[in-house]
């Protein structure tokens, strides 16, 4: 997923720190540095700090994750210790999840993985969604639990379809492509 998308204009919780979380700098693929998604910045110490924090670019000075700016967030959500960065996609109001890859199975653990249900089932009622990202792999997070999308740029979109069945009603996604601006169904 691309930093630039995942920025959060809610002010700080007062007294919430990075401290030793350094995460964001990992997960994020942030083009103003060329650094790929899923590697350590390579201007981070990890654990510590910035190495360029007076002249980072405008995209990491701009972001703040959701553990920073949502005070009902427990600290066992602190991206360090989770191993999720959570942001909200300001275009759309949606949870973007943002897993860091040597620990992809991280949201999946208690009590990641329930809350992530619940909210969905609220955000669901309002017409926002749980994205899940290890790297570029997409995960839509519905009430009735994940479902796989696949590969998603941070240009490319979804629609979901509700079915009823005899089992009760589920969930279909379809992935919609970015085509230099243009839309596709995949």
């Amino acid at each position: 997923m691309d930093f630039k998308s995942a920025h959060n204009s809610a002010p700080l919780v007062p007294g919430r720190e990075c401290g030793a979380c350094t995460m964001c700098c990992k997960v994020y693929r942030i083009e103003a540095l060329g650094k790929p998604d899923g590697v350590w910045c390579t201007h981070c110490v990890v654990g510590s700090s910035c190495k360029i924090y007076p002249d980072r670019p405008d995209d990491c000075r701009d972001f703040f994750c959701l553990w920073r700016t949502d005070a009902t967030l427990p600290d066992s959500w602190k991206p360090n210790v989770s191993k999720l960065t959570i942001s909200l996609f300001p275009k759309n109001g949606f949870l973007y999840v943002q897993v860091d890859p040597s620990t992809p199975q991280a949201w999946r653990k208690e009590p990641y993985f329930s809350t992530l249900k619940t909210w969905s089932a609220s955000l669901l009622q309002r017409g926002r969604h749980i994205l899940v990202f290890v790297r570029d792999q997409a995960t839509l997070i519905m009430p009735s639990g994940p479902i796989p999308i696949g590969i998603m740029s941070p240009d490319d979109g979804f629609v979901v379809r509700e079915r009823f069945t005899p089992t009760g009603k589920t969930f279909e996604v379809e992935r919609v492509a970015s085509t230099g601006g243009q839309r596709t169904a995949v």
